[in-house]
């Protein structure tokens, strides 16, 4: 049945009951222009954090596939977004991040100026156009604006659920990690030669682990992670009541004693350098060194010492278990952000369609942590790269970015129809795609 807003038959696309995923939904302009129309505009999606836009006139512009919004620090507890066009010929009035002048949004071209609150304040030669050529319209379309964790949410969709409808359960979930109080630590973004669903799916599931990253097989334990799916969210990791332990991969195969539990242990704080800080990594010699006198299990000294190291801080960390100090959670938030959640810090990965072309995405990678009380505000720095090629990304991001590049092209194969996931272990990115048809199926159902 085809989609009455846009005309395209949407049955063509959906996922086979069975769990087959056409590949058309990677590769096809149908299909990205249902996602634009269907998805992307009845979604509640990250703009920007709050730390982003933090005195009164400070903005965000975000732009997801062909729409652009404004998301504006309007007083010092208000933030509220608009549509990012002038009134007058459609310009749009922002770009990028920055500050307005005099707390005024003026248009580039004609000179149109707005109040904060998106209200039209002035017309240049007012006196020119009819008395009711603006009966209708007094002001900037306003966007949905909502917060949770420090991060600003917006959605295209007049009727849509509220936010923390939407998230659940992931607040609650959250909750011990306080991402409210997290600020950036750095903060770069990429176009990737991938659709944006194959970009989220390098980062939803642990199961190309021993494909794309063997050299990390000697320090993780990639075969026990459980998948859990929510209604619309998803996540993954060493779930409650999974104890973590330094051993390497199960595929492998050595037995207790033919590995060296503090090479692991350093190897993996070392790997992890986005969630463990340079004093952290300085803790694993001390603790290799006090495991060899003491003989006690050296994961439980490094968390207790992590723990100690923590509170020296001045961070709270009593709502975590030891285990989970050396653990994450790695989050997928529908339906384009994912990534690992770490106590008093995460790695999160944003990815949006480029424009309108199903071959290429934009991933920004955002590291936040929490700041040490008293700390200075530090100033953002955003980097953008438009060829990933141009940049060192590390070993591990670099063989999946690769990866994205042989996925791609390897799609449009005559000889490839559509995705077979692993029933387990790619069940997250099954679930992502059963979310998307939930929302192209409400527009069979008009």
């Amino acid at each position: 049945m085809a989609s009455p807003s846009i005309g395209i038959d949407v049955a063509q696309f959906l996922v086979h009951d069975d769990g087959f995923v056409p590949k058309s939904r990677y590769l096809s302009k149908e299909f990205l222009a249902l996602e634009s129309e269907l998805l992307w505009k009845r979604v509640w999606q990250i703009a920007c954090r709050e730390e982003e836009i933090a005195t009164v006139g400070a903005f965000s512009e975000y732009v997801i596939g062909d729409q652009s919004v404004i998301v504006l620090r309007t007083a010092d507890k208000r933030i509220e977004a608009f549509h990012n066009a002038c009134l007058h010929r459609g310009t749009r009035l922002v770009a990028g991040n920055g500050t307005l002048d005099a707390t005024t949004i003026r248009c580039p071209y004609h000179g149109w100026k707005y109040s904060l609150d998106g209200t039209l304040t002035e017309v240049v030669d007012r006196d020119d156009f009819p008395d009711n050529a603006f009966a209708n319209r007094q002001g900037l379309a306003p966007v949905r604006c909502e917060t949770f964790g420090g991060f600003v949410f917006v959605t295209l969709a007049e009727d849509s659920e509220s936010l923390l409808d939407f998230l659940a359960p992931l607040p609650a979930l959250l909750a011990p990690y306080r991402l409210d109080q997290m600020r950036f630590r750095s903060y770069r973004s990429t176009v990737l030669p991938a659709n944006w669903k194959a970009v989220v799916d390098a980062f939803n599931e642990g199961y190309h682990v021993q494909g794309a990253h063997p050299q990390i097989l000697a320090w993780t334990d990639d075969v026990s992670i459980a998948y859990e799916q929510f209604e619309t969210h998803a996540h993954y990791g060493r779930l409650p009541g999974a104890r973590r332990e330094l051993r390497p991969s199960p595929r492998l195969g050595l037995a207790s004693g033919e590995y060296d539990e503090g090479e692991i242990l350093a190897s993996l704080v070392a790997g992890l350098g986005g969630a463990f800080l340079g004093d952290e990594q300085a803790l694993v010699a001390e603790v290799r060194a006090a495991a060899a006198t003491s003989g006690g299990s050296m994961l439980g000294l490094f968390q207790s010492r992590r723990r100690a190291l923590m509170v020296s801080r001045g961070f709270d960390v009593s709502a975590f278990t030891d285990d989970a100090l050396t653990s994450a959670d790695d989050v997928f938030w529908f339906p384009n952000v994912v990534g690992p959640i770490y106590p008093g810090s995460t790695i999160l990965f944003r990815v949006r369609p480029n424009g309108i072309d199903p071959d290429s995405s934009i991933q920004d990678t955002w590291v936040l942590q929490w700041p040490e009380p008293g700390a200075e505000r530090r100033e953002l720095q955003r980097r953008f790269t438009d060829d990933w090629h141009d940049r060192s990304w590390g070993e591990i991001t670099e063989q999946d970015y690769r990866n994205l590049e042989r996925v791609q092209v390897g799609m449009k194969s005559d000889g490839f129809s559509g995705l077979r996931l692993n029933p387990r272990q790619e069940a997250n990115v099954l679930h992502m795609h059963r979310v998307i048809d939930r929302y192209l199926q409400r527009s069979m159902d008009l």
